[in-house]
């Protein structure tokens, strides 16, 4: 194939660039440095090569780590994500990752993706309208592998419409070899920006297994007070048990202090040439939409997140069960200007956000295995809890089972059929819509709501050729409100 495809190269470029009629070379008109009796043969050349350490099927791209390669470093999971097609990543720091950034799917971003760490949603710690996903937390030294899953036709990760990202953490391994494998860097570049960060994997007779790691990431940023700093700690150790059984008791923190951009207008009194011009704070996401002022106090938001995970996997008969308990608890500070009777007032919001959750599934029951067709199938429930404590311990309560089912035929056709059930009871609000009028006499909050129903997904997969594949997809999603 690539022989052909180097000489129809060739013929193309002829048939561009024909030779100058009369222009004939002889070894007498011939440069002397052109001049060459050697004969050489061109090795072979590979036109397109898949990128290393990428899988993609018609059911998801799957990106290992230890094999992916790209042109610069690789130090957070956008830096990964920037060299898949079909997803955006959009930074509000060039320098580095940090909360402001976003990224999409097919043009669809966080609020209608899922974003996971080994199964489980961490885009719903966001508060005030918003799903804020920390992209410069989640840093490489603590990724085994990432599972893309495009659309919203898999009933096993809830709430994804535009499609679902799941990390899978390192975990230790299962050795009788008490040598670790350490991995230290550090870097430096322009406006102050550097990283310091490492990691430790192992295990102890064959019984535990460990993963340890630790960051710091600063930059001074771009803009004009658009720091950045942030310190993640993630760790935590699998119990080798009996009956292949095995246990993850894992934890993981981070500290962001973020600076928003203030206003440097050349026509303003306090501008500073030593930053680009910038006016319009609707230019970056999640940023107050109000104009921050330079100077004291300081625009910014601190937060610190707790992550605490304890995953059981069992095999059971023909299939594997898994038992996945779960909690985030985050604490953001805001101190920002917003306009408050036609002027900048200086604020402080303090937020917090808890989720609680447990995830029980009985996966990959093989309920037939012939070389003509298998047939595996998937029941799970899903339990979640997400608030904002001490003020209102639950604003969602999720309660959702699912089920799937996967049938392959001759190896070369898949369908795949799921169905999941929603049941969620909501504290939400009353609103109104004139602007600027005084707030009406029934009560803004304590408004209760009850949404449930099935949302089934279909899909069929057909491999037409070893290097074709094609697939269809419909599917009835649910996207779980902004708090």
């Amino acid at each position: 194939m690539t022989r052909r495809v180097f000489i129809l190269s060739l013929c193309l470029i002829f048939l561009a660039f024909p030779p100058a009629v009369g222009a004939e070379i002889t070894p007498e008109n011939q440069d002397p440095k052109e001049q060459s009796s050697e004969a050489f043969r061109l090795e072979e050349i590979t036109v397109i090569a898949p990128q290393p350490g990428v899988e993609i099927s018609t059911d998801r791209t799957i990106i290992r780590m230890d094999q992916f390669k790209k042109p610069g470093y690789v130090r957070t999971l956008e830096d990964v994500l920037q060299e898949i097609g079909g997803i955006d990543v959009l930074r509000g720091n060039a320098l580095m990752a940090s909360p402001g950034d976003e990224v999409a799917i097919r043009g669809l971003s966080e609020g209608r993706l899922v974003v996971e760490i080994d199964g489980r949603r961490i885009n719903h710690t966001g508060q005030m309208g918003r799903y804020i996903v920390d992209w410069s937390t989640l840093n490489v030294d603590d990724i085994e592998k990432v599972e893309i899953i495009r659309g919203g036709h898999s009933v096993l990760h809830p709430f994804a419409i535009g499609g679902v990202i799941n990390i899978i953490t390192k975990k230790g391994k299962k050795t009788d070899k008490l040598k670790p494998d350490v991995n230290i860097s550090s870097g430096y570049s322009s406006f102050n920006t550097y990283f310091n960060q490492g990691s430790v994997d192992g295990g102890i007779a064959n019984l535990v297994g460990y993963h340890f790691s630790a960051s710091r990431q600063s930059t001074d940023g771009y803009l004009r007070n658009n720091f950045q700093w942030n310190n993640n700690f993630a760790g935590g150790l699998q119990f080798f048990l009996p009956f292949e059984a095995n246990l993850w008791l894992g934890a993981r923190y981070s500290k962001v202090n973020y600076g928003f951009p203030v206003i440097n207008d050349p026509s303003r009194p306090d501008f500073d040439p030593s930053y680009p011009p910038f006016v319009d704070p609707d230019a970056l996401r999640h940023i107050p939409t109000a104009i921050q002022l330079p100077g004291q106090p300081i625009p910014q938001w601190n937060k610190n997140t707790y992550y605490l995970d304890a995953i059981l996997t069992v095999p059971v008969g023909p299939g594997t069960a898994k038992v996945h308990a779960y909690t985030t608890d985050g604490r953001r500070d805001i101190h920002f200007y917003r306009v408050r009777a036609g002027r900048n007032v200086f604020t402080n919001v303090d937020t917090r956000d808890v989720t609680k959750g447990i995830l029980a599934e009985y996966r990959d029951i093989a309920l037939l295995e012939r070389d003509y067709c298998k047939n595996y199938l998937t029941v799970g429930f899903d339990y979640q809890l997400l608030g904002m404590p001490p003020q209102n311990p639950t604003i969602y309560l999720v309660k959702s089972p699912y089920l799937q089912n996967v049938v392959q035929l001759w190896n070369w056709l898949n369908f795949t059929a799921g169905v999941r059930y929603y049941n969620i009871e909501m504290d939400t609000y009353y609103s109104w819509i004139e602007q600027g009028k005084p707030a009406p006499a029934f009560p803004t909050g304590g408004k209760k709501q009850r949404e449930s129903n099935w949302f089934p997904s279909f899909k069929l997969d057909v491999q037409a050729t070893p290097d074709t594949a094609l697939y269809a997809a419909v599917s009835r999603s649910l996207r779980l409100p902004c708090p």
